[in-house]
């Protein structure tokens, strides 16, 4: 051969392989804890079209899909052995495997600032001996949960919420402090909640402060019990495993994506708090106000913290100087 067509056959072929090895980008199956409508799953998938967009050629991110793939409990299973490669949803679905997860649902701390004052490494490091998992973001701060009641609210002798013969819809975030409210629990999924307040079957429910008109059992409750308490604790994690394959270039687009995602998704879902807020209030619900607000906290945010002591009290202490400030 020439040495020009030589020449230009090696560029062809250099340029082809380029090319091609731009295009072999490494795919993480991901599933949600929630449905696809949920603005959970939707925030998740803007962290997915941000991956997407910046490592084209480096690393996508494929939503396989959510509940109706594998039930959430059993989620961090599934990425502890690689059958998926992220996940998003709540962290208390799987505190029995990492009792540490209470860490996010009993904090004051916001996503950004635990980021900055190294409690998202923290939270990794434990991830990482418990569960076979990165933690790369926690989605989800800023969002509190509220008490939202049928009947009014009742009070003891010395102001806290009496919830004594009261039905409340349950779960395992809620169980133990709506007992120590006085509460009888029934545990129902998501789906089951609309027919069992359409029944009577309950009288109340606990959720956070945003995706409560999406599923419309609104209409049903008349009051909202202020103050909220605890943060939503929705973060995405990573199979360990997964994550150190990657290469350098897909582990920094990853990681940066997470920072961004932390810092977007409190303005988003502030702006879509104060929007449902106000179609509670068009809809007559009524914003009843604890004068012992304080109290009413501090049982909540004890409860959580004293869980997570006696299951496992060795990241207790750090764990609370990254996370909570009462």
């Amino acid at each position: 051969m020439k040495p020009v067509l030589l020449a230009a056959a090696c560029g062809l072929a250099l340029t082809l392989f380029a090319g091609g090895a731009s295009a072999e980008a490494v795919h993480l199956k991901a599933v949600s804890a929630f449905p696809v409508n949920l603005p959970f799953t939707k925030q998740f998938q803007a962290f997915i079209d941000r991956v997407n967009r910046e490592g084209e050629g480096v690393v996508q991110i494929d939503l396989i899909g959510g509940p109706e793939v594998i039930p959430p409990q059993q989620q961090d299973t599934a990425i502890r052995n690689g059958v998926f490669d992220m996940q998003m949803g709540p962290t208390s679905y799987y505190n029995g495997n990492v009792p540490e997860a209470d860490a996010l649902f009993g904090a004051t701390t916001t996503p950004v600032e635990a980021r900055e004052n190294g409690g998202i490494d923290l939270l990794d490091k434990i991830w990482h001996e418990k569960l076979n998992a990165k933690f790369l973001s926690w989605q989800s701060g800023g969002i509190p949960f509220y008490i939202y009641l049928v009947d009014e609210p009742k009070l003891t002798a010395d102001g806290v919420l009496d919830l004594s013969g009261v039905r409340m819809r349950a779960t395992p975030a809620y169980k133990e402090w709506f007992e120590k409210l006085g509460a009888t629990n029934v545990i129902l999924q998501t789906s089951e909640m609309f027919p069992a307040l359409e029944r009577g079957v309950v009288k109340g429910l606990g959720w956070p402060a945003i995706s409560f008109t999406d599923i419309g059992v609104y209409k049903f409750l008349n009051y909202r019990v202020e103050p909220p308490v605890w943060q939503l604790d929705i973060a995405i994690i990573m199979n360990a495993d997964k994550w150190e394959s990657l290469s350098d270039e897909a582990k920094q687009i990853l990681t940066q994506a997470a920072i961004e995602h932390e810092k977007a998704t409190a303005e988003s879902f502030q702006a879509i708090r104060e929007r449902e807020e106000k179609i509670l209030q068009d809809a007559g619900m009524e914003f009843y106000t604890l004068e012992k607000g304080d109290k009413h906290r501090q049982i909540a945010f004890d409860l959580v913290w004293d869980r997570l002591k006696s299951r496992d009290p060795s990241n207790v202490e750090a764990l609370r100087e990254k996370f909570y400030q009462p």
